[in-house]
Parts: C-alpha cells; structure tokens; sequence
C-alpha cells in the first residue's frame, strides 16, 4: 500500500458501543501497520466499496484530500 498521514486517537472503553455503532458500511474496523512498525486498530474498507471509488491515496491522506477540495 501507499504511506498515508494517520490520525491516532484514544477512545474511552465507555464509548466503543456507540462508536462502533455509528460506523456505516462498507467502512470497519481492522489491524493496520503504521510507520514505526507498531500495528493499531484503525479503519479498513470491505472490497465492495472500492467499486467506482475516487483513489486519493496520493494526496497522502484525508485532511489532505479535503484541503484540496
């Protein structure tokens, strides 16, 4: 894959229900490796919603990509 910016965030166990409530589909939750080699929870994307998606991975990230916008 492409180096993108992360965003690393700490959530209170008392919040996981609703959070992972609110995340729509095809969107989840999954293992990613960051730079330094340590691997976090964060979000992964089913295949399915790739389909007909815009690639901004060369933008370097999201903040990025909405800077542009």
């Amino acid at each position: 894959g492409v180096a993108i910016a992360v965003e690393v965030w700490e959530l209170p166990s008392a919040e996981l229900g609703s959070f992972l409530n609110g995340i729509p589909a095809p969107l989840g939750l999954g293992k990613v490796q960051l730079a330094d080699g340590r691997w976090e929870t964060g979000f992964i994307c089913e295949t399915s919603g790739l389909e007909g998606a815009r690639d901004i991975s060369h933008l370097g990230g999201w903040r990025a990509y909405l800077q542009q916008q």
